[in-house]
């Protein structure tokens, strides 16, 4: 690798990290045509993206996942659920609407989302004209999107996030579901403790516009 070609680190700064995950998706991958899905596949992704209403940043796009952040204060309680009722919804929204599609594939009402959201530090740099993400958090939240919780639609928020929120304001938020709390342990990093909503509840019947 020549080293000329990546740059010095900027400063590390504090990120709050956003991490819509689609459940399902490498089962339908593997059981769909590539060529037929890939139209599917991509509205859905394109539905994340537009459904960011915190102006985050997209960092990258991993296939099944989208990672957005942002840098400084995380955005409040109050905020994060507004997003993740948008992104959860709309998504909903986008698989109602393709299914009525001829050409759509049995398996995709079978997509659905996780979310994981994660508060720490980042540095960046520049690898050939491409800014990227570095840091120990950033490899946190990737870990953290495999976890113990058994159901496959939730939001996922570690404890270094709730950290930064008022315990009274965490009592008033996601009144349509409960509030859980978890842990697991990763190897590096050791026990992670979090919280997590199930989104399921948000399920009602959809209009399609």
């Amino acid at each position: 690798m020549n080293i000329e070609n990546i740059s010095h680190l900027d400063e590390v700064k504090p990120v709050f990290l956003y991490i819509p995950d689609i459940s399902g998706f490498t089962k339908f991958i593997n059981n769909t045509n590539l060529h037929e899905s890939k139209r599917f596949v991509h509205s859905l992704l394109e539905t994340i993206i537009d459904s960011n209403i915190l102006n985050l940043k997209v960092a990258e796009i991993l296939g099944d996942a989208i990672v957005f952040y942002s840098v400084g204060t995380p955005p409040s309680i109050t905020k994060l659920e507004s997003q993740v009722k948008k992104t959860f919804l709309d998504f909903q929204r986008t698989i109602k609407r393709l299914e009525k599609e001829n050409d759509a594939p049995k398996q995709l009402p079978n997509l659905t989302l996780k979310i994981v959201v994660h508060y720490g530090e980042i540095a960046t740099t520049e690898i050939k004209g491409i800014n990227k993400l570095i840091g120990s958090d950033l490899i946190l939240a990737y870990r953290v999107l495999k976890n113990n919780i058994q159901d496959h639609e939730y939001l996922l928020m570690t404890q270094q996030y709730i950290n930064t929120q008022k315990q009274s304001h965490l009592e008033k938020s996601f009144l349509w579901s409960e509030l859980k709390d978890g842990l697991d342990v990763y190897e590096s990093f050791g026990t992670i403790n979090y919280k997590y909503v199930l989104l399921s509840p948000l399920i009602v019947p959809i209009k399609i516009s």
